[in-house]
């Protein structure tokens, strides 16, 4: 059986994400003998908050954080230096948080959760299930390739590989599963801690609907300006340039 009939096992994009970070588990199991894969995980985070993380990969050049969405039937366009993405459907244009801040976020509170294991590589995957996608700026510069954006499993798999080309070997074998135990042992567990965390993203969520009412920056807590574009008046971050958070009037 080939990569692409084994991809075709796994679940429709409408079936539950637990599950289907349980199939991804599964499946990269068998194709990665090398990496250890923990679905799924809640961490602590920094101010109160915590960190759900869909799937870590521990391998030997180090951990791939994987953020997997679900938007089927759309196009996502972003630039990976904005906080805002913007995806169509049906028509209509919708706004998200710029999912390589989210996973960068991810990945620094995962560092922290590691520190006493030193310096543990970690890059970035971002799969976005969806009909197409154009994303630019994903890294730093060109020749470094830390993160990746797929737009399908078959380029998840794909992105990983591109990932891990030149990248040194960090871990041994009893690392890596130290690594695995440890966060296997001290994440955040049960249904209380589950309940809490899903409490915390909708009062975030309702936090930055206020700071937009009240003409906040919901990234720099400052003053959002008036302005005056060729296409109409909008609010900017009064921290500008260096933030570029616009707010249409």
């Amino acid at each position: 059986m080939g990569l692409f009939d084994m991809l075709k096992k796994l679940p429709t994009l409408n079936e539950i994400k637990g599950s289907f970070g349980e199939q991804l588990t599964k499946y990269y199991s068998k194709i990665m003998n090398d990496t250890l894969i923990l679905h799924d995980v809640l961490i602590e985070g920094a101010e109160g908050y915590t960190s759900q993380i869909d799937l870590i990969m521990i391998g030997v050049r180090g951990l791939y954080v994987i953020e997997v969405k679900n938007y089927e039937d759309a196009r996502i366009y972003g630039d990976g230096r904005k906080s805002k993405w913007y995806y169509y459907r049906g028509g209509k244009k919708y706004e998200i948080y710029n999912p390589i801040k989210q996973n960068k976020k991810h990945i620094e509170y995962l560092k922290v959760f590691l520190k006493d294991f030193g310096e543990v590589p970690c890059f970035s995957v971002i799969t976005m299930l969806c009909n197409d996608f154009k994303v630019t700026n994903i890294n730093n510069t060109p020749d470094e390739c830390t993160t990746v954006v797929c737009s399908s499993l078959l380029a998840m798999d794909r992105g990983i590989d591109l990932i891990a080309k030149d990248k040194p070997i960090v871990f041994d074998e009893q690392k890596k599963h130290q690594i695995y135990d440890f966060i296997l042992n001290n994440q955040l567990s049960g249904k209380e801690a589950r309940k809490e965390h899903k409490e915390n993203v909708i009062a975030y969520k309702k936090s930055l609907d206020d700071m937009k009412e009240q003409k906040i920056c919901p990234y720099c807590k400052t003053e959002l300006v008036l302005r005056h574009g060729r296409f109409g008046d909008f609010y900017g971050c009064s921290n500008y340039p260096k933030c570029k958070y616009t707010l249409k009037e």
